[in-house]
């Protein structure tokens, strides 16, 4: 599995292919958003990362939540972001989707079938349903 653009200026992957940026960019990101409890070993030059640890199989903070959608608001503005977590299956597929619903853009529902049509999605029930409620 590898980078996939889910939306303009918004892609989705593991934490390896994070790692892969500091070798090759070809996207042009500019911040990582990393979402579970791992960290980048050489981070890439010119690519800011920061670090949501998000529980998988719990629900999420209301103010964990909003910090990474306030956070995905100010910096999709001036570039291009990846979300990732370990496999980029699970919880970096539903935040997309839950952006993709702030923004008007479409519900988390049809956000996250879109997504699976470009990559495996198997969201945590219980982080799906957390996220659903704070939507």
């Amino acid at each position: 599995m590898s980078i996939t653009l889910v939306w303009e200026r918004l892609f989705v992957g593991s934490i390896g292919d994070a790692e892969a940026l500091a070798a090759s960019n070809p996207f042009g990101i500019t911040k990582v958003f990393i979402l579970c409890g791992e960290t980048v070993r050489q981070p890439a030059p010119g690519v800011n990362y920061l670090h949501f640890p998000v529980p998988e199989a719990r629900p999420i903070p209301v103010g964990d939540f909003d910090e990474i959608i306030d956070n995905l608001w100010e910096n999709i503005r001036w570039g291009k972001v990846l979300l990732v977590s370990q496999s980029g299956t699970t919880r970096a597929p539903m935040i997309a989707a839950s952006w993709m619903h702030c923004c008007g853009y479409k519900s988390i529902d049809a956000a996250l079938v879109d997504i699976g049509t470009l990559r495996p999605v198997e969201p945590s029930s219980i982080l799906l349903i957390s996220v659903k409620e704070l939507l």
